[in-house]
């Protein structure tokens, strides 16, 4: 049994790999992981019959914010008034102090097809924060394969916590740090389909972390390795879930510090 147990270490140890560190805010690589998250012990069945409607409704507010007449400051200010309003669901959660430190920006990430996650750095260091982004589906899966996207934060010293978002209408959150899964889900909250859109919010204090996905607050997530980080965008999370050239385009990403 011990020649197996080192072996299964290593293996796990070779699928989790670091960030290598460049010249910020140039886009960068990490190592993607290997092992598969095991979404059947952890999914959640919605049983609420309102939820489609739901995310319908907040979909279409989300929509009206980015409409092009109005102007970037005006748009990102109401981007974080709906967030606020949101985080009133979660009781005790207060973002009135947010104060911004990056964004908006919009880009895209290139896939390769190697071991390597693409991301982009901002270059922040911030441990409570608020961030929101908007990625777009970046194909079909029946004729192309499976994507992801997500969001990489408290980045420090190589290791991170990370957001994963899959094309199998999933979300995982892993700590790089412990080399392990703190939990996942799937969420009827999140689209599939090839160019849909999905709004993340990610509300991070302390030892918390509040996920909220189209405008609906999923869970909240303990996160306690509280140390200042980057906070970056990131597709290519799982081996596999690349296509070369193909390009996942994101839009309206703003990170705003909180106390």
């Amino acid at each position: 049994m011990k020649p197996l147990y080192a072996l299964l270490i290593c293996v796990l140890l070779l699928g989790c790999g670091m960030i290598n560190q460049v010249p910020t805010p140039t886009p960068t690589s990490t190592a993607t992981l290997t092992p598969q998250p095991n979404f059947t012990a952890t999914a959640k069945a919605n049983a609420i019959a309102t939820q489609n409607q739901r995310v319908e409704e907040s979909r279409a507010t989300l929509t009206k914010v980015a409409e092009p007449t109005v102007t970037e400051a005006a748009r990102v200010d109401g981007i974080l008034a709906q967030i606020a309003s949101g985080a009133k669901e979660v009781q005790g959660l207060d973002i009135s102090k947010a104060t911004k430190v990056f964004g908006p920006r919009t880009n895209s990430l290139m896939q390769k097809s190697d071991k390597y996650v693409e991301l982009f750095s901002p270059g922040v260091s911030v441990k409570n924060f608020v961030a929101t982004i908007t990625f777009i589906n970046p194909y079909d899966t029946a004729t192309t394969g499976n994507w992801d996207y997500g969001i990489f934060f408290r980045d420090n010293n190589d290791v991170q916590y990370r957001l994963v978002i899959l094309s199998n209408q999933t979300w995982a959150l892993i700590d790089s740090k412990a080399r392990s899964y703190v939990d996942s889900s799937s969420s009827p909250d999140l689209t599939t389909k090839k160019d849909e859109e999905n709004t993340i919010w990610l509300i991070v204090i302390d030892d918390k972390a509040y996920l909220f996905i189209n405008g609906v607050y999923n869970t909240t997530l303990a996160v306690g390795n509280e140390v200042k980080g980057d906070v970056m965008p990131a597709t290519g999370i799982y081996y596999g879930n690349s296509k070369n050239k193909k390009a996942t385009e994101y839009r309206d990403f703003v990170i705003w510090s909180l106390p």
